[in-house]
This record gives C-alpha cells, sequence and structure tokens, in this order.
C-alpha cells in the first residue's frame, strides 16, 4: 500500500528519447562480463587464482609468505648440499693422508728389522721425508671455496704470521730449534735468538722452566705441548720461569698441566720488563699465590694480542695474569674457568697501581671465589680498564656490587647481541672471535636465524708436521707409535665429517619434504582450476555476446518514440 495521495511510478512502459534506461542496465552486464572474461583469461594464461593483493588480499598475503619460505628452503637445500662437497674435500685429502701415513707406518715396520745397513735405512728415510712433505702440503693446501679446512686444532693466533723458513731464520741470527732437548739448551744462553721450527711435543719430559731468560723467543707460528710439572717446588713455574727483558711471541703453549706453590702460568712464572705478543695458552694450572694463564707475576712489561682458554685455580689468580704492576694489557682474551679463595679476576687476580691499564680486552670466564672477584680484575688498585668487557652469565658475580658492576672492578656486562656488534665493529681484540670459531663452519641449513638452522663442523685437524726418524731399528720402532697416534688422530676426525654428512642428507631429504608440502599447501591457495576457469570464461563469452546483440536491440528504443512525434 502506498501513503495516501502518492502514485507510484511506471518506468516500466515508458518510452523515452532522453534516457534509455535498457541500454544502461545492458552495459552494466557488459562491463561485468568483460571483466569476468578478462579475469578467467588472466588466471588461465598465468596459472593463478590469485595474481595480486585485489584478488584475495590474506590469500596474496599467506601465499607471498609461502613462496618466500620456498624459495629460502631451495637456497638451503643448495646450502646443504655445498655443505655435503665441502665435507667430501676435506674428507678425500685426509684419505690421501692415511695413505701416506700408512705407508710410512710400513717404512717403519721394515726399518724396525735389524737386516738394513745404513744406505737401505737411508733410502727408506727418503720416502719418509717426501711423503712427510707431501702431508704438510696437503694440510697448507686444502680448500674449498677459499676456506682453508684444515687448521691448527686446539688453538690459533690472534695475529697472522709470516712463518720463517729455517734459511730465512738463520739469515736473521736465530738459533733454530726443532727438538725438547734443544728447547731446553736455552738456557745455556740466556740472551740468545732462539725460532721454532716445528711443533714440539713435551709428554714424559722432564722439563726444567728456563730462568732468568733476557733473550728472544720466537715461536714461528709452532706450538710446544703436554707441558707438565707437579710439586717440584720451583720458585717460578711455566715454560719459562722467570724473564726479564726478554721478547716471547708467535708460540701456542697447548694442554699445558701445572701444579705448584707461587707464581704459575703455562708461558712465564714470573715476568720483568719484558714483550710477549701474539702468543696464548690452553690447558689446567693450580697452585697458591699469583696464578694465571698466561703469565703467573708480570711486572714493567706489555702483553698484546695474547689469549687463555684454561681452567686456573689459586689464589691471586686470574685467567691471564695472576698479578700486574706497571704493566699493559692489549687486545686479549681469556675463556674456561678461574677459582680459587681471595682476588680471582676473570683476566687479572690483583691489579697493581696506576700505570696497569687494561684496553680492548675481553673474559668469557666463568670466576668463581670467597673475596675479591671480579668479572676482568679481582682486585684493582689504581688501574685502569678501557673497553674491556666480561660476560656477566659466564663470570657470576654480583652485578650490583662494586666499582661498574661487579664485585671487585673491571668493565661492563653485555648481553651476546652487543657484543657481536662490538666484535663486529673491531672494538674487541680479534681473539675473542679467532677463539670461539677456530676452523668452525656454520651449515645454514634452515630458513631461520636461530641455532637450530644451523649445523656446525670443526673442520680443523692437527695434521702433523712429521719428523719420522728410521736412521736406526730402534727409533724407526719409536716411529710406530707416534704413527699410529697420528692415524688415530685422522680416524676420529673422518667420524666427525661422517656424521656430518649423515646429518647434511638428513636435511636435504627434511629440506624436500618441506618443500614439497609447502608448495602443495601455496598451490592450495594460489592454483587457478583450468577446468573451473575455463568453463567460467566460456559463460563470460557467452554473456559479453548476449549482452552485445541485446545493447543494439536497446539502443533502438529511442528510435521508436521518434516515429510517435
Amino acid at each position: 500500500k502506498f501513503g495516501r495521495g502518492v502514485k507510484p511510478q511506471k518506468e516500466a512502459g515508458m518510452l523515452k528519447i532522453n534516457t534509455n534506461l535498457s541500454s544502461l542496465i545492458i552495459q552494466s552486464n557488459l562491463k561485468t562480463s568483460t571483466l569476468g572474461l578478462n579475469q578467467a583469461i588472466e588466471r588461465m594464461t598465468t596459472g593463478f587464482k590469485i595474481n595480486g593483493a585485489k584478488d584475495n588480499a590474506a590469500g596474496y598475503s599467506i601465499a607471498t609468505n609461502m613462496s618466500t619460505k620456498l624459495s629460502s628452503y631451495q637456497v638451503a637445500e643448495d646450502n646443504a648440499a655445498m655443505g655435503l662437497d665441502l665435507i667430501n674435500t676435506a674428507s678425500d685429502s685426509l684419505s690421501l693422508v692415511t695413505s701416506h701415513l700408512q705407508r710410512m707406518r710400513d717404512l717403519a715396520e721394515q726399518a724396525s728389522n735389524g737386516t738394513y745397513g745404513a744406505d737401505s735405512l737411508a733410502a727408506i728415510q727418503s720416502e719418509i721425508d717426501a711423503r712427510a712433505a707431501e702431508i704438510s702440503r696437503i694440510a697448507a693446501n686444502t680448500g674449498y671455496n677459499g676456506i682453508n679446512l684444515f687448521g691448527e686444532s686446539g688453538g690459533v693466533f690472534i695475529e697472522p704470521i709470516n712463518q720463517l723458513t729455517e734459511e730465512e731464520a738463520v739469515a736473521q741470527g736465530y738459533t733454530v730449534i726443532k727438538t725438547a732437548d734443544e728447547l731446553q739448551a736455552m738456557e745455556d744462553n740466556l740472551s740468545g735468538k732462539y725460532i721454532l721450527m716445528n711443533n714440539i711435543d713435551l709428554s714424559g719430559y722432564d722439563w726444567e722452566p728456563i730462568i732468568s731468560f733476557s733473550g728472544e723467543f720466537n715461536g714461528n707460528g709452532w706450538t710446544i705441548s703436554n707441558l707438565t710439572m707437579k710439586n717440584k717446588a720451583y720458585d717460578w713455574v711455566g715454560l719459562f720461569g722467570m724473564t726479564r727483558g726478554a721478547s716471547i711471541s708467535n708460540v701456542g703453549i697447548v694442554d699445558v698441566d701445572l701444579d705448584e706453590t707461587d707464581d704459575a702460568a703455562g708461558l712465564v712464572g714470573k715476568v720483568q720488563d719484558s714483550t710477549i705478543q701474539n702468543c696464548y695458552v690452553t690447558g689446567t694450572i693450580a697452585g697458591s699465590h699469583y696464578i694465571g694463564g698466561l703469565v703467573g707475576d708480570c711486572n714493567s712489561s706489555t702483553i698484546d694480542y695474547c689469549y687463555a682458554d684454561v681452567s686456573v685455580s689459586g689464589n691471586c689468580a686470574g685467567g691471564l695474569l695472576g698479578y700486574a704492576d706497571n704493566t699493559t694489557i692489549n687486545n686479549s682474551f681469556v675463556s674456561g674457568s678461574v677459582s680459587g679463595g681471595s682476588s680471582i679476576g676473570g683476566i687479572i687476580g690483583i691489579a697493581q697501581s696506576n700505570q696497569t691499564r687494561m684496553s680492548y680486552c675481553y673474559a668469557d670466564i666463568k670466576v668463581s671465589g670467597s673475596n675479591e672477584v671480579g668479572g676482568l680484575i679481582g682486585r684493582a688498585q689504581g688501574a685502569e680498564a678501557l673497553y674491556s668487557y666480561f660476560n656477566y652469565e659466564r663470570a657470576g658475580t654480583n652485578r650490583n656490587a662494586g666499582d661498574m658492576g661487579i664485585n671487585g672492578y673491571g668493565g661492563y656486562d653485555l648481553t651476546a647481541e652487543e657484543l657481536n656488534t662490538l666484535i663486529t665493529n673491531g672494538t674487541l681484540a680479534q681473539a675473542a672471535i679467532n677463539i670461539t670459531n677456530n676452523n668452525n663452519i656454520a651449515f645454514q641449513v634452515g630458513i631461520n636465524s636461530d641455532p637450530g638452522s644451523q649445523i656446525m663442523l670443526d673442520t680443523s685437524i692437527a695434521l702433523p708436521q712429521l719428523n719420522i726418524d728410521v736412521s736406526n731399528s730402534e727409533s724407526a720402532r719409536n716411529a710406530l707409535a707416534e704413527l699410529d697416534e697420528y692415524l688415530k688422530q685422522i680416524n676420529e676426525k673422518q667420524t666427525e665429517y661422517g656424521a656430518a654428512y649423515n646429518r647434511l642428507e638428513s636435511v636435504i631429504e627434511s629440506i624436500n619434504i618441506n618443500i614439497e608440502n609447502l608448495a602443495s599447501s601455496r598451490s592450495t591457495i594460489m592454483d587457478a582450476d583450468i577446468a573451473e576457469e575455463s568453463s567460467q570464461y566460456i559463460k563470460m563469452q557467452i554473456l559479453q555476446q548476449a549482452s552485445a546483440t541485446l545493447l543494439a536491440t536497446a539502443n533502438q528504443t529511442p528510435a521508436i518514440a521518434l516515429q510517435l512525434l
């Protein structure tokens, strides 16, 4: 019903010249069918039912995220495949080293028999030396895509070393050291100039600390391992008992084991007016007072680019130095643990006087003690610390006590992100990078930044600088045990390589499963059903043709109206 006095207008039966309503209706439908036809053509030609956010905003966002993940998974798969190639390279090179060592063992076994004269033993020695040289060449040149795969395991030097040959060293006035006995003989000339020409193992050697050394000792990038001294009651304990006006550089003291009274450390027990540069120590050092990883008691000296990865215990104990007076420590780093009673510091136990300065150092070490315990310094009496930091979580100290956040003295607490930024920017010692990385290679086999997306492999192995002597049957028999130890180390590393290889293979299978499932999910959201779209295409095409035909008829309506005029 309509209200009183209101009459509905009847448009349907009216003939008009000004407005052709039928034509407008048909034009609208023609536009709709044309748009539908174009959309069907787009979907059939691209294969996607979502070609832009306008088609399905939520679906477009979800599918885009899926596409990003798919692309990342494909890169991760390539990463894993390259990881397999890298491991194959390292493993095949170690297999070649193994074959040389096995042949050398056969030759040593042959030389152990007392039926060979001097000429025959010399011939055997010649082949052994040639194979040893080839092992050294393999160790130096095995790489993958610019990455050196075989680094020295257990420690690396902070600063690069331009290793001198024996001829170059002699020309520069050095006395060459190749054996433990030659190393011990430094005490015969305490002001001499010495250089290492290979690694030295002190296992079973009754080492006497070098006292009052005032010369120059260049480790030349080699290591001295298995230095052991316990309860011998020396005044000063270490590779060097005491130095005065000396220079020590480029040497690693590996797997040290000391348990003495006072002034004990891996490198030097007591240092006076000396310089120590680019040296490191790993192992265990224990004692009563002034116990350090690198130096026990340090006076009027300079420590540059050094680190210690150690377990230190005692009083007045530090990860790097037990006691320091009028000493400068730069660009150095410690890791491991230091514990004891009083004056226990991550880097220095006691830092005496305002002439003791520490700069650009970092302590990633667990610190514990009963009194004067600090992440960097246990007791600081006027000492300064500039741009030096410690890992609060590992230090275990009371961050609300004492100066700058620790009980005692020492620097700043850092988050992992802040630490990484400082290392990246070069603010902290490069030791922090070197000691934590070694030859660790991170295979990025996931699509995220978390540790679960990485597989770590330390490719480093201490391939030996072999000095196998078969000049007589007794030395040849001794060589058998040495070669067996090298073969054991290589077999252990091959086992690591094999386990990592199996993990990467598993990763590739897992990635393929993820790619398949993710591609299926994205297909459900994105892909067009061609059968459906072709039907829609035909439907819209028919509607378009019908609209075009009817539009021609509708356009004749005004002409009919003209016939009435």
